[in-house]
């Protein structure tokens, strides 16, 4: 009998508990139509427990509409929102350049803690390969359908998108107030869909996080 009642509370809890939560997305991420721009989450979570998704993973608009991404996860978690015509120009966070043996590179900081990766170079040769930041991962950039004509943006940038582009990024979006010292302090992205179609998108930080924004 006491198990039974066990049962019968444990069953309560659940029930609760998934009311609460459909409740609550409801209310955090209901957008009437008349909202605009529509907001997508890119991330949410605390310092225990990182959400590495977009919220509403999928979301629908009408051409001529707009979608604002913002991060509000609790920590200093980066996410991007990168749309890509496929997947070679997926932009690398860290990516290989050759400069002139002779290049030396210093920090700004003599006090600090850091060097560049640098692959030795073989005997005769005259360049050696440096690891370094991809600009494209982690700054706003926009690459037309030639994959010729490159576009930076500025940080928390409006970018209004025809569907021809090769790749448009976001650069990495920060928590507000917590991008790291020296960086873009990229918090928003906002993009107005001219046309309609479906557009799919990924993280570049965490790329088995994917979203979709269909334009009717």
């Amino acid at each position: 009998m006491l198990s039974g009642k066990l049962n019968e509370l444990c069953l309560s809890l659940v029930l609760v508990c998934t009311i609460t939560s459909l409740v609550y997305l409801n209310t955090v991420y209901a957008q009437p139509s008349s909202v605009s721009p529509k907001v997508v989450h890119a991330g949410e979570g605390n310092a225990t427990s990182v959400g590495t998704s977009f919220v509403p993973q999928k979301i629908e608009i009408k051409a001529g509409e707009s979608v604002m991404w913002d991060n509000p996860t609790a920590v200093s978690e980066p996410h991007s929102v990168t749309f890509l015509k496929n997947d070679k120009f997926f932009p690398e966070f860290a990516a290989p350049f050759m400069v002139s043996n002779s290049t030396e590179f210093k920090s700004p900081d003599p006090n600090s803690n850091a060097e560049p990766l640098i692959a030795p170079p073989q005997s005769g040769e005259t360049t050696k390969t440096v690891i370094m930041i991809n600009a494209r991962a982690y700054t706003p950039v926009v690459i037309d359908s030639t994959g010729k004509n490159i576009t930076h943006l500025p940080p928390n940038s409006n970018y209004t998108m025809d569907g021809t582009e090769s790749i448009v990024n976001s650069g990495w979006l920060w928590p507000d107030g917590q991008a790291p010292p020296g960086g873009p302090s990229i918090n928003k992205f906002t993009i107005t869909f001219e046309k309609s179609g479906t557009y799919n998108y990924v993280c570049n930080v965490h790329p088995w996080m994917k979203g979709t924004v269909k334009v009717n």
